[in-house]
């Protein structure tokens, strides 16, 4: 196993203790549910994920940005039909 996937076994391991061990309200659990959703489909649809390596700091900062102007387009559409 290389240490990428070691590092991902050692971060599961922790992440279901810690799910164990704390008592989550149904907001948190949705929202990690949600996440989980999320990485999936993007992984599914763009055959990559997080972890990949091929992008350097510009491109994510690019990515957000453009993340954010969908998210005000999304919150200016909802804004415009209450």
């Amino acid at each position: 196993m290389d240490n990428l996937s070691n590092k991902k076994e050692l971060l599961k391991t922790e992440l279901i203790k810690k799910i164990e061990d704390t008592e989550l309200d149904s907001i948190v659990m949705n929202v990690m549910l949600k996440f989980i959703d999320r990485a999936k489909k993007g992984k599914n649809k763009y055959n990559t994920d997080m972890d990949r390596n091929d992008l350097e700091l510009k491109d994510w900062i690019n990515h957000s940005l453009e993340e954010q102007m969908d998210n005000m387009l999304y919150l200016y559409k909802a804004k415009t039909t209450i």
